[in-house]
């Protein structure tokens, strides 16, 4: 008889239940666990993300102020980039606290802001650093910055800190170009040659330089060169180098060393452009614009690229129109209404601008009270005229154009006998075949930038935000410094003889005087009028009668015997007639200040086309080519969009005025000078940012003379004393060179 079994189901199922449920909860529990854990570094990877993002704003805002105001610091720092004494910071960004972002109101040594619900701070200090003598045109003392900002969420901070390098358009380039840089000047089947010399080219996209080889690109007999002299570095940002034709260069590394940058590139005389409209205002082909760019000779390469700062993009910058007009406005120096009609071409679509004329005056015309603002500002609304020679370290802005009306910031030491009408123009052999002045002559350019010396030229930046315009319609504003000593010879050799003037009045050994050989005043006054003023006519007879009359009780007041003194009351005299008369006689060729021009271009041998004939230049004379001499930072916002056809192509209207046969058709002035007759010699920089637009001119009005573009080693120095350098320094971009961003485990309320 088998024995029957009970089995307890009930309590084995309770046990597989509890078996089940422990390893559910155990599964449970696990991806609870491992889904925490997922959203805890969600929220701290989210907080960490945050946190660097109010960070990075931190250094935006630093970079804003830098850009806004150079002498934005909050800390000194040591050599080891230590942070050291607070410094109490000019902040320009307004405090606000109603807007999810928002900057608070700095104290000393503090500067902080909100974003969302988490807040930053910063410190700012500019890196001390050695100046590196190799680099004439960078003074590397102000160069670099340490920027350090924690962003805090919650309790999440982290910390960016960065290296920043700044860069100066102004100072450290000859030429610079927020579009293209075009390096294509002169006109067809001509034979002169341009340079451009010391300093650095930059074009952000791209640079053309060439020989004249087209005109509205249909080719034409080959016309004017260029050359680039002794520069220390060419970039070309963000696009390349365009060579068109063999081009000489020579760099700052091995100055006698004369290189050829080969031509590169061959113009598409059919590119492809969006438009014929946008071909004939300055498009560059899609050819040039599709990012393959020509090579680089293999003698050029280490010119180009591999320095510190070859491969580094240099955009423009906004520049701080707002500031400038607010430091205007405390010195008594804004101008807010033009006073005169400035006749424009007809091209520029207005017969005429509302303007203000700025004459600092030079050492031949005197002006009583030049413009002198206290903090070197002057602010207009309108467009400005200037000219003459700037009696401080400052800046010219103008919310419209600026006209660069003849010499400007040039000035010669008058107690000095070489430098008695201007700061002296000697070259070794002549104005049209040597690069730059004499030894003697740049010396006294190089002591610009030696304290307690006497400052030939000041350190003025001209910045307008629409055009720039270089005018030369005026031979009385250009060649002034040039004409008076002829004028004084001139007149000296009716007056006494032809040797004995040109012995103490041409010559910086003569004497200045001269003994009149005409007793009779009547005579005096005829004389004067027979045979000066019908050389060079005054285009009004009666005022000439009058002047003549001036000069013929000079004499007679002396008894014949015009000392230094003397001769200069009646010369002044005859000069500020032919001054007068400028504007109601600029129209007749036979002008005397144009015949006065043209003789003075004949006593120096000059032939038109022929540098062969051109006497040597002396330095015991006060004979000088005609020559415009700029000198500052010109700085230009305007949009490039008149006639501009890309290429080695001779119709491009530069923003200038004056030698072009349209300007006499528009009333402007006579056309005075050909290409070769006179030379524009720039000291300092021409700098377009390219980003305010502006009309379009539309008809020819300039032909460019024979060009001196050069750098002025000192200008770097110039206006770096003071450690005002919110009022001394010029426009300039900031460039993150290193960034590093961590977490932050310091106390945030005492950084």
């Amino acid at each position: 008889m088998r024995k029957k079994f009970k089995i307890n189901i009930t309590g084995s199922a309770v046990l597989v239940a509890l078996c089940l449920g422990f390893i559910l909860l155990t599964v449970i529990s696990a991806v609870f666990t491992i889904s925490s854990y997922r959203i805890q570094n969600t929220i701290t990877e989210s907080q960490n993300l945050k946190a660097l993002g109010i960070a990075e704003a931190g250094i935006d805002c630093a970079m804003t102020e830098l850009a806004q105001n150079y002498a934005f610091r909050t800390h000194t720092l040591d050599s080891s980039l230590k942070w050291l004494a607070a410094e109490k910071n000019q902040q320009t960004l307004e405090a606000k606290s109603d807007f999810g972002f928002s900057i608070m109101q700095a104290t000393e040594g503090t500067y902080k802001g909100t974003l969302g619900k988490g807040e930053f701070k910063v410190r700012c200090g500019m890196i001390p650093y050695k100046d590196d003598p190799r680099t004439l045109n960078v003074d590397e003392r102000y160069c670099y910055f340490r920027i350090q900002s924690l962003g805090k969420i919650e309790k999440t901070i982290r910390s960016v800190d960065a290296v920043v390098l700044r860069k100066f358009p102004g100072r450290e380039f000859l030429m610079y170009d927020g579009g293209f840089l075009s390096i294509v000047f002169g006109e067809p089947g001509k034979s002169n040659v341009n340079k451009f010399a010391v300093g650095r080219l930059y074009g952000h996209k791209g640079i053309e330089i060439g020989r004249i080889l087209m005109s509205g690109h249909s080719g034409v007999t080959p016309g004017s060169t260029q050359e680039v002299n002794n520069i220390d570095l060419v970039s070309s940002g963000d696009g390349g180098i365009y060579v068109y034709s063999d081009t000489k260069f020579s760099f700052r590394d091995a100055p006698t060393t004369i290189l050829s940058f080969t031509k590169n590139f061959d113009f598409p005389t059919s590119g492809k452009y969006s438009s014929a409209e946008a071909e004939k205002y300055g498009e560059y082909p899609a050819e040039i614009t599709s990012g393959t760019h020509p090579v680089i000779p293999e003698t050029m390469k280490k010119y180009i690229k591999g320095k510190k700062e070859g491969a580094i993009s240099i955009p423009p910058k906004p520049v701080p129109f707002e500031t400038y007009r607010k430091q205007a406005k405390d010195s008594g120096s804004y101008i807010p209404n033009g006073d005169i009609d400035y006749k424009v071409p007809k091209g520029w679509g207005v017969s005429s601008v509302k303007a203000k004329i700025i004459d600092f005056g030079n050492n031949i015309n005197k002006v009583s009270g030049p413009l002198n603002p206290s903090n070197g500002v002057i602010f207009s609304e309108e467009s400005l005229v200037i000219k003459g020679n700037p009696p401080k370290d400052m800046k010219i802005i103008s919310m419209k154009n600026i006209f660069i009306a003849g010499d400007f910031n040039q000035a010669g030491d008058p107690s000095q006998k070489p430098e008695k009408y201007c700061f002296p123009q000697n070259y070794a052999n002549n104005a049209l075949t040597d690069d730059n002045y004499n030894d003697t002559t740049k010396a006294k350019l190089l002591d610009d930038a030696k304290p307690g010396g006497y400052k030939n030229h000041k350190a003025v930046s001209v910045i307008s935000r629409e055009r720039l315009v270089f005018d030369y319609r005026s031979p009385i504003d250009c060649f002034e410094n040039e004409i008076y000593p002829f004028m004084k010879y001139s007149l000296g050799a009716v007056l006494a003889s032809e040797s004995e003037a040109r012995a103490n009045l041409l010559k910086v050994s003569g004497s200045g005087g001269i003994a009149c050989k005409i007793a009779d005043q009547a005579e005096v006054k005829n004389r004067v009028v027979a045979s000066f003023f019908a050389k060079f006519p005054l285009d009004d007879a009666n005022e000439e009668k009058s002047v003549a009359q001036k000069v013929a009780d000079k004499v007679s007041q002396t008894g014949g015997n015009l000392q230094d003194a003397d001769f200069e009351a009646i010369s002044q005299e005859v000069w500020k007639a032919f001054r007068n008369k400028y504007d109601s006689a600029k129209l007749n060729d036979n002008f005397g200040v144009y015949k006065l021009l043209n003789g003075l271009r004949t006593e120096l041998g000059y032939t038109s086309g022929n540098t062969s004939s051109l006497k040597k230049d002396e330095e015991d004379d006060y004979l000088f080519f005609p020559e415009m001499t700029t000198n500052a930072m010109f700085i230009s916002c305007a949009e490039r969009n008149s006639t501009f056809y890309a290429g080695p192509d001779y119709r491009k209207q530069f923003d200038e005025i004056g030698k072009s046969s349209g300007c006499k058709t528009d009333g402007i002035g006579t056309e005075h000078s050909q290409i070769d007759g006179m030379i524009h010699r720039m000291f300092g920089s021409e700098v377009r940012f390219s980003n305010v637009p502006v009309a379009k001119i539309t008809d020819s009005t300039y032909a460019p003379p024979t060009r001196r573009k050069i750098y002025d080693e000192s200008l770097p120095s110039l206006g770096f004393d003071s450690a005002d350098l919110l009022a001394n320094s010029d426009i300039s971009s900031f460039i993150i060179l290193t960034w590093k961003d961590s977490l932050y485990s310091g106390d945030y309320n005492s950084f």
